[in-house]
């Protein structure tokens, strides 16, 4: 590539770098923490020991490693325990995975493809979203990112590189110990080493030897995790299959039906089209399609003989090569007025559905801060909590309690807060606030007939009452 183009393409690459991480920034406070991250934030709190934290993982998020929380920890105990400020922190991974995907799609093919990979995962919603959730999965896809950067970067080498191998290793256990889904690229990168070995005749022993020894590390820092998971005969999902046939997700992936299945249809249509071409030993096109497959067909077979465990979010890292192959493959064209008609219409009906799911983006989670502002704006400070048992969060009560308390650390000091089954029959006045995602439930003070109702505020999966003394 000449002096002057690499120059343009790098301009272009950091100007849509540039505009995917504003984006994230741009909403990452527009919705509240639902009960997941409700959860981590609990878990995470600074002020308790090493050995406390690990309890409360263990009692309130035990189907997920230990490691986003403890990280999570450590980033609160240094910037404050404090919501907005921990929902910066899935900001920075989502923005560092946008650089290294387009990072990784040049390495695949060295020309201006990457562009467009980088412009399709900048304005993707999934990753954005994520994004702004504090939750493991933007840290699983960046992880992903440089889990696979790094396994390339060694195939590409003639000789073995000692300071790639030890950051494959490190980013590998990394990717894995984030959430168990990372496997899928494990058994992927075997597979294709062998398809390697049996096709074109490459390096074996090696890497066996290699992906051996990350198994071996693997399992002996999260042994006791993963005998607990496998123990259940009953996982926390539902049997997802139905909507893995409604598109493979994609819809999901890509913010709505429409764009979904247009998105599957095209990839189908380039994988099949340049088929000859992706089982060429020059490029790396074949691992990404052993990626796509692997990241359906090993949780449904899991699920198949065990428990359904299939969701969306834990396979994030499947954007990565539906952004690298649709990219690359296009280019792979021979027709140019076709390639060009492709992409032309690509980025319209890509922005335009950008355009809706941010400046016409639902409430979804909780409105938490509007309630309490509304509630402060009252001037009545006694506030009684009351949020119905949930199965799934036994401890439910204890993580929204926690994270209304913290929601806005200059008004901590300002309400009393009570629980809904141990508050004082005596009080002048006060809210009563409710929460209950997705379930009809009475927002109702029953066995305290000494309180008159006087009115109610609602709110998207939230209800706040006010009472006073008859």
């Amino acid at each position: 590539m000449k002096n002057s183009n690499k120059t343009l393409n790098s301009l272009i690459y950091i100007i849509f770098i540039s505009l995917g991480i504003i984006t994230i920034f741009y909403q990452v406070h527009f919705e509240d923490f639902w009960l997941d991250e409700m959860n981590s934030f609990y878990v995470a709190d600074p002020s308790l020991t090493f050995e406390e934290t690990i309890l409360r993982h263990n009692e309130s998020d035990w189907h997920n490693p230990k490691l986003f929380n403890l990280i999570l920890k450590f980033y609160l105990n240094f910037v404050g325990y404090d919501p907005h400020l921990a929902r910066y922190l899935p900001l920075i991974y989502g923005s560092a995975s946008l650089i290294m995907v387009g990072i990784i799609s040049y390495q695949i093919k060295k020309d201006n493809s990457f562009l467009f990979t980088i412009f399709l995962a900048c304005t993707s919603i999934y990753i954005i979203k994520y994004s702004q959730e504090l939750r493991p999965y933007s840290l699983l896809l960046f992880t992903s990112t440089l889990n696979i950067f790094f396994f390339i970067k060694l195939l590409n080498n003639s000789k073995i590189e000692i300071i790639n191998l030890i950051f494959l290793i490190l980013f590998s256990l990394l990717n894995y110990s984030t959430h168990p889904f990372g496997l899928i690229i494990l058994f992927s990168q075997i597979t294709f080493i062998i398809y390697r070995y049996i096709f074109f005749n490459k390096s074996l022993r090696f890497y066996l030897f290699l992906y051996l020894s990350i198994i071996l590390f693997y399992l002996a820092i999260n042994y006791n995790y993963i005998i607990f998971q496998i123990s259940f005969e009953n996982y926390m999902l539902s049997n997802d299959i139905k909507n893995v046939l409604d598109g493979f997700y994609f819809p999901r992936f890509f913010g709505s039906k429409i764009m979904g299945y247009f998105y599957l249809f095209l990839l189908s249509f380039l994988i099949l089209k340049n088929f000859k071409t992706m089982r060429s030993k020059e490029n790396y096109y074949f691992f990404f399609l052993i990626l796509i497959i692997f990241s359906y067909l090993v949780p449904l077979t899991y699920g198949a003989l065990n428990t359904p465990v299939l969701h969306d979010r834990y396979i994030i890292f499947i954007l990565i090569p539906i952004f690298i192959l649709t990219s690359c493959l296009i280019k792979e064209l021979s027709n140019k007025r076709i390639k060009i008609i492709l992409i032309s219409f690509i980025v319209i009906i890509t922005l335009s559905n950008h355009y809706i799911e941010i400046f016409q983006r639902s409430i979804t989670k909780p409105q938490f801060n509007i309630a309490i502002n509304d509630i402060k704006k009252s001037r009545i400070k006694n506030i009684v909590l009351f949020i119905p048992k949930d199965p799934s969060y036994p401890i439910g009560n204890d993580l929204v309690s926690n994270y209304i308390k913290n929601i806005n650390t200059s008004s901590k000091n300002i309400f009393t807060y009570y629980q809904h089954y141990k508050f004082p029959n005596n009080l002048e006045n006060f809210w009563l606030f409710c929460y209950k995602p997705n379930i009809d439930y009475d927002c109702k003070i029953e066995k305290h007939s000494n309180y008159k109702f006087l009115k109610t505020k609602k709110y998207y999966q939230l209800e706040s009452s006010l009472y006073s003394l008859k």
